[in-house]
């Protein structure tokens, strides 16, 4: 599975970052400071580094870097509140990216060392806005929030070609931004936050390429949580993954376009609860579109959670999966309702939508599916393992689900080849 083995990438030791830091004297206003690497695009500026215009910065003032290449020699650490804001190309160019120009891009050229020295920004203060700056080949993170601060906001920003785009991070007591951003190419990760994410929300993001693990991770380094995280309208292109979801509590992710991912899409493990996945689009994926699992991470049933209105097509293997290790309860009490399932089984093995109990031990029992419609499976597009007191004999109750294929008599109804139920408008849940 592509997901493994990212966890091992970083370590505790990012909360206590060396810092690159100046204290400033305070000022009566804010006032903006400009850089500029070589004089060229804004003459008038009293900097040619980063570093230094950060250092010499006061709390709530701005920092205007102009396009040019800026290669600082360490970590650049923030610890107030400010504005850095340069000029990079906008995110819808991400799956295309032209080169780089340092005459019209704001370019930063961050550490390329592996561990806490190989991130680009750290930001240890609430408040910061980042935007419009190109990061690129940080050997760990291009941008880092502390877990401690809040207040983010990350805004048109190109992080293309680190190990790991964005580490977040919020203690939640003001609203965190990551909008209208490009995260291309990165190794590891595009956005990944592992000591706790609170009241953040990421949408309207370009990702692309990823190449290992995934677009997001919300991961979980316990007793951290992921709380009140709303992941929305981003498009995710050729990710190996495109979200990989850990210990949240009363988040969602909505209205996501992923295409041709290399393997599952959307991934859930344990410790979730009350999330919503509801009204992503997911076409292409090399395997799974939505799988749930507490095998590879490990972590408690996920339960509460409401799977709707998503469209999946195509997948390589399997539609929407809830599958188990020997013993292991992945989903319970959690309602899986409206979704469209096309195609499934592209590889030559696969189910629309498939409930598993390997040792028929009442695992992933207990869940609602209903109002699904599910065609074109390469096995079955309704599967249900499970044993019990449910529908058809099943631990789950399945019902007004319209299907061609079933691995248990009477578990769905049967529809047309196109597995639009009878009277029901074709794309009725597509909204």
């Amino acid at each position: 599975m592509l997901v493994e083995g990212f966890r091992t990438t970083t370590a505790r030791a990012l909360l206590s970052a060396g810092m690159l830091v100046a204290l400033a004297t305070s000022r009566a206003s804010a006032v903006t400071l400009k850089v500029d690497d070589d004089g060229v695009q804004c003459p008038a500026s009293a900097y040619t580094t980063i570093e230094a215009a950060v250092a010499a910065a006061a709390p709530g003032d701005k920092i205007k870097v102009c396009p040019g290449t800026y290669t600082p020699p360490g970590t650049i650490a923030v610890l107030k509140s400010l504005k850095i804001k340069g000029k990079a190309p906008k995110a819808k160019t991400c799956n295309t990216l032209a080169p780089l120009d340092p005459t019209v891009d704001s370019i930063v050229e961050a550490p390329t060392s592996t561990g806490v020295a190989g991130i680009g920004f750290d930001v240890f203060a609430d408040g910061v806005t980042i935007q419009g700056l190109v990061i690129t080949h940080a050997g760990e993170a291009a941008i880092r929030t502390d877990p401690a601060y809040s207040g983010f906001t990350l805004k048109k920003v190109v992080l293309v070609e680190n190990a790991n785009g964005l580490y977040l991070h919020s203690n939640g007591a003001a609203p965190s931004f990551v909008k209208s951003s490009c995260f291309r190419r990165n190794t590891l990760a595009g956005i990944r936050t592992r000591y706790g994410l609170a009241n953040a929300t990421i949408k309207k993001n370009v990702f692309s390429e990823t190449q290992q693990a995934a677009a997001i991770i919300l991961d979980q380094e316990l007793p951290a949580t992921n709380a009140n995280v709303v992941v929305s309208r981003n498009q995710s292109q050729g990710d190996s993954t495109f979200a990989v979801v850990l210990g949240t509590t009363a988040s969602v992710l909505s209205k996501n376009t992923v295409d041709s991912t290399i393997g599952t899409a959307i991934f859930v493990g344990g410790n979730n609860a009350n999330l919503e996945i509801s009204g992503n689009t997911v076409t292409n994926a090399g395997t799974r579109g939505i799988r749930f699992n507490t095998a590879a991470f490990g972590g408690n049933a996920s339960t509460g959670v409401l799977v709707s209105k998503n469209t999946i097509d195509k997948a390589g293997k399997h539609g929407i999966v809830i599958d188990s290790g020997a013993g292991e309860t992945t989903l319970t009490a959690s309602a899986i309702d409206g979704n469209v399932v096309t195609n499934s089984g592209q590889g030559g093995d696969g189910d629309g939508i498939r409930v598993e109990d390997p040792t028929a031990s009442g695992a992933n029992a207990g869940n609602t599916i209903q109002s699904n419609t599910i065609s074109g499976s390469f096995n079955h597009d309704c599967h249900d393992d499970t044993s019990g007191s449910g529908t058809a004999g099943t631990g789950n109750t399945w019902v007004g689900d319209t299907a061609a294929t079933q691995n248990v008599a009477n578990l769905c109804k049967p529809g047309p080849a196109n597995g639009v139920a009878e009277g029901s408008p074709s794309g009725a849940f597509l909204e």
